[in-house]
């Protein structure tokens, strides 16, 4: 049995054993929580900052998580639309604690999206940043146990998440103008 295949019912199997485990991850694996918890990080970091450099670096790290979130779903749809991989369920007798989705399990798309706000916050807060990928993990660890995806699954969507924003970065000759003319913009209407 391949590692991806081990790891995955090795987590699964402990699905009806421990009802409070099961719980939270119920709690954890829903596609609506951990996202929305995310970009309501995003909005504080948005407003948050002592000074206007700070201010503007945390701004700067939203535009880019947005712009992140963009590029890596539009990688991910491409990505789908050359390489279907059915989900642990499809295939495996594994106890499913979620609902069936339909689209393809590699890579994940929430744990792509939760890792772009992760690695954006990083360049403008660390300590948001470790928050996030905390989530990130604890989000990614339900998905695996819940049945709805492979380890390599989340572990891709994770690449690709904070791929993207490290690329985009390294592209910050050409979107800090974009972005600081946006924060000028935002700023005259009152908000940022």
């Amino acid at each position: 049995m391949n590692p991806d295949l081990a790891l995955l019912h090795w987590l699964n199997d402990f699905v009806g054993v421990c009802p409070p485990l099961d719980w939270i991850a119920r709690a954890l694996v829903n596609d609506f929580a951990i996202p929305t918890i995310c970009a309501l990080v995003a909005v504080a970091l948005w407003f948050a900052g002592a000074t206007a450099a700070e201010r503007t670096r945390n701004q700067r790290a939203v535009i880019l998580i947005a712009l992140g979130i963009l590029f890596s779903q539009a990688l991910i749809k491409d990505l789908a639309g050359w390489y279907f991989r059915p989900r642990p369920f499809a295939v495996e007798p594994v106890k499913l604690l979620f609902y069936r989705p339909s689209v393809s399990s590699f890579p994940s798309i929430p744990i792509a999206v939760v890792f772009t706000f992760a690695a954006g916050a990083w360049r403008a807060n660390r300590r948001v940043a470790q928050g996030l990928i905390g989530l990130g993990i604890a989000y990614a660890w339900a998905r695996v146990y819940a049945g709805v995806h492979y380890p390599s699954d989340v572990l891709g969507g994770a690449l690709i998440g904070a791929g993207m924003i490290w690329m985009l970065a390294r592209l910050g000759f050409f979107f800090e103008p974009l972005a600081d003319q946006f924060i000028r913009i935002a700023r005259r209407c009152g908000l940022a």
